[in-house]
């Protein structure tokens, strides 16, 4: 699976030969996954493949039998349910592409998925939430003026107030941030869940945390007047290059454990699902917070509540 685009014009399709529809078809297949999903397929299925030579069995078509087997050994290698579910999906969607009835759709794989889903199942370890007082806590540890500490101010600031996925923080340039009277407005360009690139505006209020200010204090030390929002910023040199979801993880780890923080019990992920806790906890419109976060389901923002809404939504807060 390649996860290149393949850019043709819809003229020159309409002559096309065969060969060529059947590779621009590729191309607006895998484009309808998201550059992390088609990378994490590309891994999954080189590890069918290899495990298949192993066998000597066929990989495409692939067998119900033969994939039934390959899933069973990633259980006994004790993989999680959601990375075997994952290589499931991975295997189904490259023989779709190829034509092929997809194996998951066979009755023998299927009930062995759901036996190691009964058998394997538990809660996901979820990583901690940022909060908005945890992350008042790391922002007072970052006292700095150099470089990489304004940075990194205004970075996680805005990954929390904007509730972003690592990938949209790292995105961001100059020109999809716009300042208002009262506060700041986000252009998202593209996400996860806008694949079409159309585009969402994030309102981020200029309150205690004073996101807006912590952002205009970084454009200015660093010169930054085009480009990347976010980018390198080692012994106060600037990187021309934007900082990757990888970097913006451990710059976040690190700061964690500067405030006396398990590193380890936070990620990339954290802020965003602190914006939602947080939310929760102040008593916040599920919708208004649903829309924040740009969730076209009520049940996946709740997903991202942590315990608290337990709490403050309980049956019994009127006699116990």
């Amino acid at each position: 699976m390649s996860g290149g685009a393949i850019i043709v014009r819809p003229t020159a399709l309409a002559l096309a030969p065969a060969d060529a529809l059947d590779e621009a078809a590729a191309g607006f297949a895998a484009a309808s996954k998201s550059d992390a999903t088609r990378r994490a397929y590309a891994g999954d299925w080189r590890d069918f493949t290899s495990w298949c030579a192993e066998q000597g069995v066929d990989t495409l078509p692939a067998t119900g039998r033969t994939v039934g087997r390959y899933v069973t050994h990633l259980a006994g290698l004790g993989r999680s349910v959601s990375t075997i579910d994952r290589r499931a999906a991975a295997i189904a969607a490259v023989h779709r592409a190829a034509g092929h009835t997809a194996p998951t759709a066979f009755e023998e794989v299927r009930t062995i998925l759901a036996g190691i889903r009964n058998t394997l199942g538990r809660r996901p370890a979820k990583k901690q939430a940022l909060t908005a007082d945890l992350v008042a806590k790391v922002l007072k540890r970052i006292r700095g003026t150099d470089l990489a500490s304004v940075r990194d101010r205004a970075l996680i600031l805005v990954c929390f107030g904007a509730a972003l996925r690592r990938s949209e923080l790292v995105a961001l340039d100059v020109a999809d941030l716009e300042r208002h009277r009262r506060g700041l407005l986000v252009r998202i360009a593209k996400s996860k869940t806008d694949q079409q690139g159309q585009g969402r505006t994030v309102a981020i209020l200029d309150g205690r945390l004073k996101i807006p200010a912590a952002v205009a204090a970084w454009l200015d030390a660093s010169g930054i007047t085009t480009g990347p929002v976010f980018r390198g910023a080692d012994r106060g040199r600037l990187s021309a290059d934007r900082l990757t979801a990888g970097q913006f993880a451990r710059i976040l780890k690190a700061r964690c454990a500067a405030a006396g923080l398990d590193p380890e019990a936070f990620s990339g992920h954290s802020p965003r699902r602190g914006f939602a806790t947080t939310a929760g906890d102040d008593g916040a419109d599920l919708r208004l917070t649903a829309k924040h976060m740009r969730h076209a389901k009520l049940e996946t923002t709740l997903g991202y509540i942590e315990d608290g809404e337990l709490f403050r939504e309980n049956a019994g807060k009127g006699f116990l």
